[in-house]
């Protein structure tokens, strides 16, 4: 009998792993795992790396997934979770000290009843915003919501219905989630965003232009990458959540959204 999975248990584990993902620190342990090989964990679950060519972004992209215990020893389908990391962070940064390790943990879970078992997908998402680029060279989101998809599903045992599928991300990733569930509410269940960058307003660089310090000066940089330089107000708007919200069909989608008094950009 085909076990369907709950959207609330689904978010149960994303809030973990956003929860985890939101204690970053500033220095310490690395961001990143510079040569990642695929590993097996003591409960008999596996974490891959891939890549495939993108011909959305015009190179290859890479990604994990995590495998859940009895993926091998069984042969049925399971769901899957695609989460997006934050700025500054890739495929491989959950599988770091500095972000918890969180592999181990997420299978600690499933093998003690707390959660049901799923496939868990962490793509490359760069500093991209998960958002194609305005002027249609880097298309970033349609990489995730098509590309991505249909490699994971055409490699892996898993579900292939909006039922068994949810999305997830933390800070620009918690963005690049919200928007995806919103422009395409027939792939998703379910969205978690943790902290996520929301900007408001209809041109989010009216705030941080001329601003001296360094991180305004980077996240201005990023945004004339993504939403154009000179910065393209309609473009923006295609992407804004603000504007993307009232427009979306949200019946059916569970969503969840987590944020932090000590957030590291409040105030930008």
């Amino acid at each position: 009998m085909k076990r369907t999975l709950g959207t609330l248990l689904v978010l149960l584990l994303v809030t973990a792993i956003g929860s985890l993902l939101l204690a970053q620190r500033r220095d310490g342990p690395p961001r990143r795992l510079t040569d990642p090989e695929d590993f097996a964990l003591a409960g008999g679950s596996r974490v891959e790396f891939h890549s495939f060519d993108s011909q959305a972004v015009g190179k290859p992209m890479h990604y994990s997934v995590f495998l859940p215990p009895s993926y091998a020893t069984s042969k049925r389908s399971f769901p899957t979770v695609y989460f997006l990391h934050g700025m500054f962070n890739d495929h491989t940064s959950w599988c770091t000290d500095r972000y918890g390790n969180l592999p181990p943990q997420v299978e600690q879970m499933m093998s003690s009843g707390e959660i049901p078992e799923f496939v868990i997908v962490h793509p490359s998402g760069e500093s991209s915003f998960y958002t194609d680029s305005a002027d249609g060279t880097r298309l970033y989101e349609q990489y995730v919501s098509r590309e991505l998809i249909g490699e994971i599903e055409g490699r892996y045992r898993v579900e292939k219905d909006r039922r068994h599928r949810t999305v997830g991300g933390t800070s620009m990733g918690g963005y690049g989630a919200l928007k995806l569930a919103f422009k395409y509410p027939d792939l998703y269940s379910a969205v978690l965003a943790g902290s996520p960058i929301v900007l408001l307003g209809d041109d989010p660089l009216a705030g941080i232009d001329g601003s001296e310090s360094r991180s305004t000066q980077f996240f201005s940089q990023i945004f004339g990458q993504v939403y154009g330089n000179p910065f393209d107000r309609e473009h923006w708007k295609r992407n804004s959540l603000l504007h993307l919200a009232p427009q979306a069909e949200l019946d059916g989608l569970r969503i969840e959204m987590l944020y932090g008094t000590a957030d590291r950009y409040n105030g930008l």
